[in-house]
């Protein structure tokens, strides 16, 4: 394997660093976390500098791959996690477009989605179906000229400020969800839906919803792929989300080692920097570990998919590595800074709180383990 980035993906990691210095920092995140209003601007600032759009397929993008998808996640991870958000939950819905979509779809909605235009949010999610996502209830009924659904999704983030909400539902009732299943494009602004937000922990200003489906009427041109012909697609969503979640992980760690470093070696205590301190050292060098081991676990993911391979168990490997050790990066942060780490302004305390996000985000760990056993046979 070989992991030198190319010229282009070393341009693209300095464009999206320059983007963050411009658009992300600790401030503006502070105000993002306690004032969680849609982040309007950094929206169309990502759009502006071609961040959403780079790796969408041509005619519409870039034509990046998973390694240059990698590649942002990370940096925009180690800044900002309102930037995170915005392209995970777009980049997810524009993937399952460009795959299962018409081209009559693709034309309407992709260039919009990449200019910032259009906004998406995705619906899998039900009150009893989480882990189990052949389990939904929601439903699509044909009927006439168009599909009525009817149905809850949870945790559907992106859905208050959505022109289009990606709703996987039952369109039909027979046989296995793999083929009963259909993704119907649900304008926001239609009778019979209801969208309500739900407060979590960090990341509010890019909103998860509650979403009620109540006779929600949409024309049969919103259906993606065909009716019973989402499946297919869930599951590339599915393991572009997992990617982009262990992206993340090591963006945010990375960050967080960069703010110890700082802090190490400025902080005196019993006459020098407590960088001198073993005890210090030894917590430092596990954080410096365990991000090298995500990096490669990651990107090595990435590789092998951009190389034409599935690589279903390596994407549930880096994902569930990375998540587990983002946490345990993340402790270590708070221990070493200090009391100061665990004010509400603390860059440090914001991480642990949006971090704690990727241990559901993708899969629970234990869907991931059970999809890395089954792969190996089991």
């Amino acid at each position: 394997m070989h992991f030198q980035e190319s010229e282009n993906q070393q341009t693209l990691r300095a464009r999206i660093n320059s983007f963050c210095a411009a658009n992300c920092t600790d401030e503006q995140e502070f105000e993002r976390d306690i004032n969680p209003v849609y982040p309007d601007g950094l929206h169309k600032a990502m759009a502006k500098a071609g961040v959403l759009g780079h790796c969408l397929p041509p005619p519409y993008g870039e034509g990046g791959d998973l390694v240059d998808l990698c590649i942002i996640n990370e940096e925009l991870a180690k800044a900002s996690i309102s930037a995170t958000n915005i392209l995970f939950i777009n980049g997810i819905c524009a993937a399952i477009i460009a795959a299962a979509g018409s081209e009559a779809q693709r034309d309407k909605l992709l260039p919009g989605l990449a200019a910032g235009d259009l906004r998406f949010a995705f619906a899998l999610t039900e009150p009893n179906a989480g882990s189990d996502a052949a389990g939904i209830e929601l439903t699509a009924i044909n009927d006439g000229d168009a599909y009525v659904l009817n149905g809850t999704k949870l945790y559907t983030t992106g859905a208050a400020d959505a022109d289009y909400i990606l709703t996987a539902a039952r369109s039909s009732s027979e046989g296995k969800a793999s083929r009963g299943t259909s993704i119907i494009m649900v304008p926001t602004k239609i009778a019979g839906l209801r969208i309500r937000h739900m407060d979590k922990m960090a990341g509010n200003d890019v909103a998860s919803c509650r979403v009620d489906y109540d006779d929600v009427r949409v024309p049969h041109e919103n259906c993606l792929g065909g009716e019973n012909q989402g499946w297919p697609a869930l599951m590339i969503g599915g393991g572009l989300e997992r990617l982009s979640v262990a992206a993340c992980c090591l963006g945010a760690s990375r960050a967080a080692l960069d703010e110890v470093l700082a802090h190490v070696r400025q902080r005196e205590q019993f006459g020098q920097a407590i960088s001198r301190f073993q005890a210090i050292q030894h917590q430092v060098a596990d954080m410096s570990t365990r991000i090298e081991a995500m990096r490669w676990l990651t990107y090595a993911a990435a590789w092998k998919v951009a190389q034409g391979s599935p690589a279903i168990r390596e994407i549930s490997m880096a994902k569930v590595f990375a998540a587990e050790n983002a946490q345990e990066v993340m402790i270590y942060g708070m221990r070493l800074l200090g009391a100061r780490a665990y004010m509400r302004d603390a860059p440090m305390s914001r991480r642990l709180r949006e971090i704690l996000l990727a241990l559901y985000a993708g899969g629970t760990m234990e869907i991931q383990r059970n999809l890395i056993a089954r792969d190996l046979g089991l």
